[in-house]
């Protein structure tokens, strides 16, 4: 029994002896099954990243053929186009050759053009600045600039006259206002400007705006010779362009008429900078005045004007100004009758509007020694908003035949305006001028951006006697005096940029002319109303 128990224990070892070394066995295959498993798999991602580079390089070389497949096809158009020159070009030749033979007697009797022609041509530079088209040398040295203005009207009166109404029946129709060529050219410090204008008051009569020369070499001076347009208030500087309404205020047109305004014969400067505009100019007739069978002496004038801008910011421009005029003599007119017609000068305006081309206020031809003027103008602008006004006064020394009543004669006027840009730009200062200008065009009309250009509204009074040394009832030949008129104007403009070249406007007035006869009996004045219409362009 004892045998027996013995003997099993003992092949229970063995058995186990036996399975334990078949176990161990069993898990060395299952791990190495497993390493080789791993094995195939980071081949597997191995040949999977080979594909996957394999597969970028043929398609890096498929854009690189269709690359140079279509370089290749441009490449054969481009020589097919030159084949097609080169065909184009050898029959042109043969056929310069067949004519080559009459052109050599005349090409060897030619000048050649020497080599620093073609350089200089090389040299020219075109641009346009301002929508001006303008040629300059390289170096910049000379130029020549040619722009326009165009202003064309349209309008009416609208009118309840009666019997002793002096113009019963106003105009109705249109002006070519103005339609001047700018020939402006520069060599070096010097700039020559030549003006003709096409249009005028009425039209019809072409003339010459201005013919200058100018010297600039001394900054910020403007020395200036010839028939020029000099500065002598507010809104005479103002760019035509610029104003808010149709025409200056009658008071600006006549006071200027003294010894300034366009086409005046003048020698002097100006400076012109950020905060101060002065100039002072020695003036002479208008241009046409001189004829060989009317005049024998010409006018003599003094001219001077000095503005100042004491605060000015991005938002703010506040301006001020005096000026003054002295005419020392008018023309004088050889045919004339001393003290009666000798020497004349006349102050006169139409309505502030050039449809109709009768003066509504005038004191007709004054016999006269000498006139002055003087005056000034405030003005402030806050981003898109205006408000200027100006006020001056005239006087004029007469010359009357011996025992006719002579008094000193004065006559006044002035206005007051304002603007506003609806549409929010504001509204620059022009140093140059000394005046304001006009908005740059944000949204430029464009129907298909939408664009609405800017809008401009103006509202201006203005008021001018030329009424002096008279007594209602009492005729001007008795007190020596003249009745020239009394003139007030309300007025509305409205106007439209569809960009910084193009404007369009719409004017109403409400205008009251007071007026006696010469003999002060008899009204022949009158009130009524005005509606008128602008197209302008301006580069």
């Amino acid at each position: 029994m004892g045998d027996k128990s013995y003997r099993s224990r003992g092949a229970l070892v063995a058995l186990c002896a036996a399975l334990i070394p078949a176990t161990a066995d069993a898990q060395n295959v299952a791990a190495d099954r497993i390493d080789a498993i791993e094995r195939q798999i980071r081949n597997l991602q191995s040949d999977l990243q080979k594909l996957k580079n394999e597969l970028g390089e043929a398609k890096q070389q498929l854009r690189q053929s269709r690359s140079e497949a279509q370089r290749a096809k441009e490449e054969a158009l481009q020589a097919q186009a030159a084949a097609e020159r080169a065909r184009q070009d050898a029959v042109r030749a043969a056929t310069a050759e067949t004519q080559a033979a009459p052109a050599a007697a005349r090409a060897e009797a030619a000048a050649t053009p020497p080599p620093a022609a073609a350089a200089g041509s090389e040299g020219v530079k075109v641009s346009m600045p301002g929508g001006r088209p303008t040629i300059a040398t390289a170096d910049g040295r000379a130029s020549l600039a040619i722009g326009g203005f165009v202003q064309f009207d349209m309008g009416g009166y609208f009118q309840n006259p009666n019997p002793n109404t002096q113009f019963p029946q106003l105009n109705n129709g249109v002006n070519l206002r103005r339609g001047r060529l700018y020939f402006v050219s520069k060599f070096d410090d010097f700039r020559v400007n030549i003006t003709p204008d096409f249009g005028g008051s009425p039209d019809g009569a072409p003339t010459l705006f201005e013919a200058n020369v100018n010297y600039t070499g001394l900054k910020p001076v403007t020395a200036t010779v010839g028939y020029v347009h000099p500065y002598v208030s507010l809104e005479d500087a103002t760019f035509p362009g610029n104003s808010l309404f149709l025409e200056r205020p009658s008071i600006i047109n006549i006071e200027r008429s003294v010894a300034a305004g366009i086409q005046r014969a003048s020698l002097g400067a100006n400076a012109a900078t950020e905060d101060y505009f002065a100039s002072a100019y020695l003036t002479g007739p208008l241009f046409g005045a001189q004829t060989a069978t009317l005049l024998n002496g010409e006018q003599v004038g003094l001219i001077g004007r000095f503005a100042t801008r004491p605060y000015h910011d991005e938002d703010w421009n506040f301006h001020t100004e005096f000026s003054g005029q002295m005419a020392f003599h008018p023309n004088v007119n050889a045919n004339g009758t001393p003290g009666v017609s000798r020497t004349t000068l006349t102050l006169a305006d139409f309505p502030e509007q050039r449809i109709d081309f009768n003066p509504l206020v005038s004191t007709g031809p004054l016999s006269a020694r000498s006139a002055s003027v003087y005056g000034g103008a405030l003005g402030a602008s806050w981003r898109n908003f205006l408000l200027r006004g100006e006020y001056y006064q005239i006087s004029l020394n007469q010359s009357k035949l011996p025992g006719v009543p002579s008094p000193r004669l004065g006559f006044n006027g002035g206005y007051v305006e304002g603007g506003w840009v609806m549409t929010g730009e504001p509204i620059p200062y022009d140093i140059t001028r000394a005046a304001w200008a006009s908005p740059k065009v944000d949204h430029p009309f464009s129907l298909e951006d939408g664009g609405i250009g800017a809008w401009v509204l103006g509202a201006r009074y203005s008021t001018v006697s030329l009424d002096s040394n008279v007594v209602p009832g009492v005729s001007q030949d008795l007190t020596g005096g003249i009745f020239g008129g009394q003139q007030q104007i309300a007025a509305l403009a409205l106007s439209w940029y569809p960009n910084d070249w193009v404007r369009f406007m719409l004017q109403f007035q409400y205008v009251d002319v007071n007026k006696l006869n010469s003999a002060g009996k008899v009204q022949i004045g009158q009130r009524f109303e005005t509606l008128a219409g602008r197209a302008q362009v301006a580069f």
